[in-house]
């Protein structure tokens, strides 16, 4: 039974730099723990905002707002950024984008989940591809007012935007 339906949705990637060396050394158990407190982090400042997890991918989070919620996406990445720094010692990678998904529930009988779907959920992913910095799509862009728009600088490809650091948590270039 398809409980899906098409939904424009802004999407949320958002994942820990140096994850695998951090948990390399660490027992399972500790690795867990780890995780927990970043999920923690997360699950804070995407839901005091309006926003939900979708998924949990290892170290990376995948989350939802409403598309009227745009700059409560980009301010919870910002929040969560900067407790990553303060109380994990770890920088954070994320991408925001607009885009018109499959949303709802999937899966089989027994394992069904809430989930997005589609190509604007690659874009997230392709926006990514493991750089540490915070990027914004065009679409999110166009919707930040003017001041918050001069922290941000036009990249490629595909067409994003990257933080500038100025006003953005300090970034540590090694750990």
């Amino acid at each position: 039974m398809n409980e899906m339906s098409e939904e424009r949705l802004t999407l949320v990637l958002a994942d820990l730099a140096g994850y695998t060396r951090t948990v390399q050394n660490l027992d399972a158990l500790a690795s867990a723990e780890f995780l927990e407190r970043y999920y923690a982090i997360c699950a804070e400042e995407i839901g005091s905002r309006g926003g939900r997890i979708v998924k949990w991918l290892g170290d990376a989070c995948l989350a939802v707002f409403p598309v009227d919620r745009t700059t409560d996406a980009v301010s919870s990445v910002e929040a969560v950024e900067a407790r990553c720094d303060r109380e994990l010692d770890k920088q954070l990678g994320a991408s925001v984008h607009v885009a018109t998904v499959a949303a709802g529930m999937i899966g089989p009988e027994g394992a069904r989940g809430y989930d997005v779907i589609g190509s604007g959920v690659n874009h997230l992913f392709l926006m990514r591809r493991g750089r540490v910095e915070f990027r914004i799509s065009e679409p999110v862009y166009r919707q930040l007012d003017d001041e918050r728009r001069s922290a941000w600088h036009k990249d490629k490809p595909p067409a994003s935007y990257v933080h500038r650091s100025g006003n953005a948590p300090a970034r540590r270039t090694t750990r």
